[in-house]
């Protein structure tokens, strides 16, 4: 079985605000969605849809903005990573705003357990 690697020359600023989280040198990921987010925005950027610089000019912001300067904790980063992709995202028109804007609120009662009324409690996973 063949394994893909992906070369991330120009796509990782080693010892800047914007490094990728690592250990022992490998990419580090705490979910599934973090590899999938990561995999996502770099077959974009490969395939034109934008520059990197501009992508992490977005990643540098969101990390200024949080006052969490400690990325290598993966679930920190790909929060900031999510959120700069989606400012870029925003900037360059790949989907409606509006329709997103909804679809977070709706995503967001699902995950709230608003969809429902009972008196349960559900067990939370962070």
């Amino acid at each position: 079985m063949a394994t893909a690697t992906i070369d991330l020359t120009g796509f990782d600023d080693l010892r800047g605000t914007s490094a990728l989280p690592r250990s022992n040198g490998e990419l580090v990921f705490d979910a599934p969605w973090q590899g999938r987010l990561f995999g996502l925005v770099v077959h974009l950027c490969k395939a034109g849809a934008f520059e990197w610089d501009e992508f992490k000019t977005h990643l540098i912001a969101v990390i200024d903005e949080s006052g969490l300067t400690d990325v290598c904790d993966p679930a920190v980063y790909y929060r900031q990573f999510g959120e700069a992709f989606c400012r870029l995202a925003a900037q360059k028109k790949f989907f409606d705003a509006t329709t997103l804007d909804k679809q977070t609120v709706a995503e967001a009662a699902l995950l709230a357990h608003d969809d429902h009324d009972h008196d349960h409690d559900h067990p939370h996973h962070h």
